[in-house]
């Protein structure tokens, strides 16, 4: 059996959110930073600042480097499914779910609990009930509406879960 991918954005999304941290916070941080501070770093790019001044464009800086992270974050997520069970990756964390450890696939519609969705929009997330009784949601897909793709991976998902753990001759 092939390895499936499921990602919850397009590429485009990643390097646009990692381009927009890494030159519109990283590097002007570090360059205020270990260079030459906040009021040469005005002087320097801005003109004569003001107090206030300096003040917005830290508020700035501190807003748009933890928010492209978190979009990176949300968009960087995978999920694969293989003949060996379902693996979950996301930037800080990855793990995996063998056939065996599953008791059932199911999909949830949530309301507002993702980052990277409008609050109060409703979307649809494929849930793994584990043996361990823990309950775990898939970083993708991620749909807003439960459509035929969506039916189409969880579909697919247990094919491939009771394919692994029927019993041995039926």
């Amino acid at each position: 059996m092939e390895t499936i991918e499921y990602r919850p954005a397009s590429r485009w999304w990643q390097w646009s959110a990692l381009a927009f941290a890494f030159l519109g916070g990283f590097v002007p941080l570090c360059y205020v930073t270990f260079g030459m501070g906040w009021t040469e770093f005005g002087r320097r790019f801005y003109g004569e600042l003001r107090g206030d001044d300096l003040r917005e464009l830290t508020i700035v800086l501190g807003i748009a480097v933890p928010l492209s992270l978190v979009l990176y974050y949300c968009t960087a997520s995978r999920t694969r499914v293989s003949a060996e069970g379902i693996r979950v990756r996301t930037p800080l964390r990855r793990r995996s779910f063998a056939w065996h450890d599953i008791t059932s696939i199911g999909v949830d519609k949530s309301e507002g609990t993702s980052l990277y969705r409008n609050r109060g929009t409703p979307h649809h997330r494929i849930r793994l009930d584990l043996a361990s009784g823990e309950r775990v949601f898939l970083p993708a897909p991620v749909k807003e509406e439960f459509d035929s793709a969506m039916e189409a991976a969880k579909g697919e998902m247990i094919r491939r879960w009771k394919a692994a753990t029927a019993p041995a001759g039926v």
